[in-house]
């Protein structure tokens, strides 16, 4: 099916107003910032919240891509460590490296999904890539998945995962299905995305508790819109397993919850389980 996508935004009034009736950048404030000359095509947009023993390895992996260039912005959502000043520093360090580089910190917690907004609202760049802090890529991770979102008509592409830390496991990524996300998530947040499309779907849903899978409201929410998603076989992330991810911290203890709300949301998406 073609993808009807909005028309692309062209400047940061109009990403706020796309996604909320208030000015997304008053949430924060500009902790770091440095351009460069040239223009990139895709931002990594990375949120931190309390992950300063884990931010340096995640922009590492971000510094080391292949791709030559690049924009990256940390959200900081109220941390309560020191993630925010070592994400800068760690950039300061990589003077050079980006096209555009800043570190924002929330005046207070907004949670994930608002994060994920506030990036898209200080960038500009037509693709997007959400990486959580706790997580990494691959060098050709980015080259790779751009390459194929340009060459397909897909709103978003996604990799295949490998699982560390505590756990040493191949994801469950695989070809785009909207049927199957009937069942459960399939998908991780590791995607890149066109930016129009982002926009077109309201952005990043806060769900009623904040306990996660507002990458699964996001799926579910472009399969209603007639968008499809592409699978790269291949695998080029890295998401870290750990005993304070909010994957166990909090999405895990509430499954039922969260299932229920999704089934409020998308009645369309899930007829067979609310007949």
């Amino acid at each position: 099916m073609d993808i009807a996508l909005c028309p692309p935004v062209t400047n940061d009034a109009s990403t706020s107003a796309t996604l909320r009736l208030f000015p997304v950048r008053e949430l924060g404030v500009v902790q770091y910032e440095n351009e460069q000359p040239g223009e990139a095509k895709v931002a990594v947009v990375i949120p931190l919240y309390n992950y300063e023993t884990m931010i340096a390895e995640c922009l590492d992996s971000v510094a080391a891509q292949d791709l030559p260039q690049l924009s990256v912005i940390v959200i900081d959502d109220a941390s309560t460590d020191a993630g925010g000043e070592k994400a800068a520093s760690i950039l300061q360090r990589c003077d050079g490296r980006f096209v555009s580089a800043r570190v924002v910190r929330h005046r207070r917690n907004q949670g994930l999904s608002m994060a994920r907004n506030s990036g898209m609202t200080w960038t500009r760049e037509p693709y997007l890539f959400m990486l959580d802090a706790d997580n990494r890529i691959r060098r050709s991770c980015l080259t790779k998945l751009l390459e194929a979102i340009e060459i397909s008509e897909a709103a978003f592409v996604y990799p295949q995962l490998r699982m560390f830390g505590e756990v040493d496991a191949i994801g469950i990524a695989d070809v785009w299905d909207p049927a199957r996300l009937r069942d459960g998530n399939y998908i991780d947040a590791m995607a890149l995305l066109r930016r129009d499309a982002l926009l077109a779907a309201g952005g990043y849903a806060t769900l009623a508790n904040d306990y996660g899978w507002e990458d699964y409201d996001l799926w579910l929410r472009f399969a209603e819109l007639g968008y499809r998603g592409l699978f790269v076989p291949e695998i080029l992330a890295e998401y870290r397993v750990h005993k304070s991810s909010m994957l166990r911290v909090k999405t895990n203890n509430y499954t039922k919850i969260l299932m229920a709300e999704l089934v409020m949301r998308h009645p369309s998406m899930f007829l067979d389980k609310i007949r």
